[in-house]
């Protein structure tokens, strides 16, 4: 077992464990399947086992059937809890009761967020009360409760609560490529969403009794930290600053100054992680450094430390960063305790290892990827970029080592995550290799003055005012820092990378790191100049992409239309929502579409189209608009005809009462919105179909549509081989 012992052995292990979670995943076989190999393979290593016991194997390898048989035995292992994980569904889960008013009995699991219209949190459910029956139920589910204006209402974690809604399942991504609610939150075991109409309809009971660890200390723990930074600071900015740096309650923050800190590449510093627990650890080990000077005072201050570690991850709502970041520190601190050489890479795939362990599905979690690279980038690049300062001598080099080392640790850091920032958000920062080192260090600054003022607010408050006056100027500082490199232009900048890209970039970083240790200087150039060739020549090698001449984008509330023609693109409607144009530029980019044209009004308001960068913009008062690709009129409210440069014709109606009003000339492609089709709809649908007999006529149906109505479309469907149903 030589090839898996130290210095790395979990990061060894680390491979075949991921590689089974992402087979459990991805590959469809049965559970059986993966069971049966997981035993047979335990069978065999066994075997193995038991025969190299009888007889002295001292120097003699590992036959190649052993090793065989432990990794399988790991793979098939994970594959199986991952595939079970996220595929199967107990007999008494929630999903039995979906599309019904329901009365939930269960535990808050998460922290509350606070929303414009309402809170949010997860809850673990216990009992289910419908129609007149309770029953024990499983399972985790989303609840949205609606507040009056202004009111800002929800129950701690742990509490214990009792709550009326309507049980439905999460939505599914309106469009292909786009974020996934229902998936998302399938990987963190949630299948169902519950809506409540307000806190009428909700009792809460309090602390879970039958937890004493949340009832007797992660709650006072979280209530003292909640008012002492309600009492040491005046309200503002800052305030929520602090409560979202220490408490995990960034949705209070001002959602402009969120978007900033995304902008400049420094949003890290918001998640409690590493620079947090950080700052917990060297507090303790100043305050109790007397006690390590022998063997039990190490293990005290060890476990205490753990236990301190185990309340905060607790309090922040027991985010995967900070419990990487805890068992990472414990494995390095369990190591120098008991007088092991520690290796960072090798805790941090211990920590991994742990995590993935408790939850296998985390493997596909934004945040444990991010921290990972984060990490695993310091690790590996730090010791090289931050070397040159060790033969700074003198003034100078006192000065500037500090500031050259935590320069190297952010870019360190932007290595690794920056291209995980591309792939999950779509931009990368430039501002971030000058903005990370005085935001960082003014961060830390603020957390260090704050430490003291919490402990001081326990016996002295007012002398407590003293450091967390310090701590308001420092967390002031890091805003307006923050602000200024967020008001450059050049701050961030659209990226957009597949995973193969992903893959090229970290196999040429390990391979570089690689050759320069071996002092293989030209080839870890030759490396790096493929790695750039690659990037270089794929977009000039791929095949174009052809763009649909029509593609429907689902957008809030309704579906925004878009046309090509001559290589310039038509948006017909925007959606209700501002945010709804980086959807629909999203699909443009996805399907190779050409640049905006023209931006046309027809169910959405005006001000929303006159938003949109376009050259040309067609509001509810205009009925004629040309351009060199189309020409558009408006026929009423709710009809458009567009003729393209192409002698194509389309006819787009928000209702079908709509086409009753339609003369002239047939257009080859009808799109018709429907939000009901009752036995009246579908008469005068089809009484149209017969008289204008389109080429094709596509009916846009809502997601809101009853199944009744939906399986009477669908029949019409089948009648008539023109009609075609998008939903």
């Amino acid at each position: 077992m030589q090839a898996f012992a130290a210095p790395y052995p979990a990061l060894r292990l680390l491979f075949p464990v991921c590689l089974g979670i992402l087979a459990g995943v991805f590959m469809t076989l049965p559970f059986l399947w993966w069971t049966a190999l997981f035993f047979a393979s335990a069978l065999g290593l066994g075997a193995y086992l038991v025969l190299a016991s009888r007889r002295s194997a001292a120097g003699h390898p590992v036959p190649l059937f052993a090793v065989a048989a432990y990794l399988l035995l790991v793979f098939s292992g994970f594959a199986a809890y991952s595939d079970h994980s996220y595929r199967h569904v107990p007999n008494d889960s929630v999903l039995r009761w979906l599309d019904r008013e329901v009365l939930l009995y269960g535990k808050v699991v998460s922290r509350p967020r606070m929303y414009a219209k309402g809170s949010g949190w997860l809850m673990d459910v216990r009992e289910v009360f419908a129609a007149g029956e309770a029953r024990e139920a499983s399972g985790k589910v989303k609840i949205f409760l609606r507040l009056p204006e202004g009111e800002q209402r929800a129950p701690e974690p742990g509490d214990i609560v009792r709550i009326k809604g309507k049980l439905s399942q999460i939505p599914a991504a309106l469009n292909p490529g786009d974020f996934d609610p229902r998936e998302f939150y399938r990987m963190q075991g949630v299948r169902a969403e519950l809506f409540c109409a307000g806190p009428w309809q909700m009792i809460v009971y309090g602390a879970d009794k039958a937890d004493p660890f949340e009832s007797y200390v992660v709650r006072p723990v979280r209530r003292y930290l909640d008012t002492s930074l309600d009492a040491l600071l005046p309200a503002g900015q800052e305030r929520e600053f602090f409560k979202g740096l220490l408490l995990g309650g960034r949705d209070r923050m001002d959602p402009e100054v969120y978007r900033t800190f995304r902008t400049t590449g420094t949003a890290h510093v918001l998640a409690i992680s590493g620079l947090h627990v950080g700052l917990i650890v060297v507090g303790l080990l100043v305050l109790l450094q007397r006690f390590r000077l022998s063997v039990p005072g190490r293990w005290t201050v060890f476990f205490l430390i753990a236990f301190v570690l185990l309340v905060y991850a607790s309090v922040t709502g027991s985010a995967a960063p900070v419990k990487r970041a805890s068992l990472m520190t414990v494995a390095l601190l369990g190591g120098t305790v008991s007088g092991r050489r520690s290796f960072p890479l090798n805790s941090l795939a211990a920590a991994d290892l742990l995590l993935l362990l408790i939850d296998p599905l985390d493997l596909f979690s934004a945040g444990f990827l991010m921290t990972n690279a984060a990490v695993a980038s310091i690790i590996l690049l730090y010791p090289g970029l931050s070397a040159p300062a060790d033969r700074w001598t003198g003034i100078p080099g006192a000065v500037f080592r500090p500031l050259w080392r935590a320069f190297c640790v952010g870019l360190a850091a932007i290595t690794g995550v920056a291209p995980l920032i591309a792939l999950f958000f779509g931009t990368f920062s430039l501002a971030a290799f000058v903005a990370n080192l005085p935001v960082v260090f003014l961060v830390s600054l603020m957390l260090y003055a704050m430490l003291p003022a919490l402990l001081l607010n326990l016996v002295w408050p007012s002398l407590a005012l003293l450091p967390a006056t310090s701590a308001w100027f420092f967390s002031r500082a890091a805003l307006d820092v923050t602000a200024f490199f967020g008001s450059f232009g050049w701050a961030s900048v659209e990226v957009h990378p597949g995973v193969g890209d992903l893959a090229v970039y970290y196999l040429a970083v390990i391979l570089t790191l690689f050759f320069i240790r071996r002092k293989r200087l030209a080839a870890g150039v030759v490396t790096v100049l493929c790695a750039l060739n690659l990037f270089v020549w794929k977009p000039l090698l791929a095949a174009p992409v052809s763009p649909p001449d029509v593609l429907p984008v689902s957008v809030s509330g309704t579906t925004a239309m878009l046309v090509t023609s001559g290589g310039s693109t038509l948006l017909l409607d925007i959606g209700k929502k501002p945010y709804d144009i980086e959807t629909v530029r999203r699909q443009m980019r996805r399907n190779g579409m050409g640049p905006l044209e023209a931006a046309v009004q027809f169910s959405a308001p005006d001000s929303l189209v006159a938003a949109v960068e376009a050259p040309k913009r067609m509001l509810s008062t205009d009925r004629f608009m040309k351009s060199p690709s189309f020409v558009l009129a408006r026929a009423g409210r709710d009809i458009l005809e567009l003729w393209t440069g192409d002698g194509k014709s389309f006819l787009f109606a928000l209702r079908i009462d709509a086409l009753a009003r339609v003369e002239g000339d047939r257009a080859d492609r009808v799109f018709v919105r429907a939000k009901r089709f009752g036995i009246g709809e579908y008469r005068k649908l089809s009484g149209w179909l017969e008289k204008a007999a389109p080429e094709e006529c596509i009916v846009l149906c809502s997601r809101r549509m009853k199944e009744m109505d939906a399986a009477l479309l669908f029949h019409l469907a089948g009648v008539r081989e023109e009609v075609r149903i998008v939903r």
